[in-house]
């Protein structure tokens, strides 16, 4: 694959995402000026950077095996069934879902809600993120925006919401 090829990948995904350079550049733990030069293949960069930019997009340079159907399953389902582990309730996903295009939740879900917002891996945000905003009209940066607004609701001490 091309640099200039790879580049467009990682800003296709980004933006589908609903997130900025800056943004993704504090999940990837780079500066900004990094993914510029990785969205515009300009500048070759480290393969360090490159697997740190990467994973939390859903990208891989590897080759991907499905791990017992987890890759084929929706996101919002594997948030539900993640945030629900410790809990003697089971959040729906139709829940998770809600509170990801709303920005809000039932009082009952608080502690689910918080489990998403503080254990769920970046990629797996960013996934339910892309997921909802391709089957409803809402734009993926209203979903992150949301997930921000959750965050604050929380008082999440995740660094990813600071």
């Amino acid at each position: 694959m091309e640099l200039v090829e790879l580049g467009a990948t990682i800003r296709r995904a980004r933006l589908a995402s609903g997130i900025s350079q800056a943004q993704m550049a504090r999940m990837a733990g780079v500066s900004r000026a990094t993914i510029n030069y990785a969205e515009t293949g300009r500048s070759a960069i480290g393969a360090d950077a490159l697997l740190r930019i990467l994973p939390p997009l859903g990208l891989s340079i590897a080759p991907t095996r499905s791990v017992a159907g987890r890759a084929d399953r929706p996101a919002v389902e594997l948030l539900a069934t993640s945030a629900s582990v410790s809990f003697k309730e089971t959040i729906p996903a139709a829940e998770v879902e809600r509170a990801l295009v709303t920005g809000t939740f039932a009082d009952p879900w608080l502690p689910h809600i918080a489990a998403i917002i503080d254990e769920a891996s970046t990629s797996l945000l960013l996934r339910a993120v892309r997921e909802i905003a391709a089957q409803t009209s809402l734009p993926a940066a209203t979903i992150w925006r949301n997930l921000r607004s959750l965050a604050q609701t929380v008082s999440s001490p995740n660094t990813r919401w600071a």
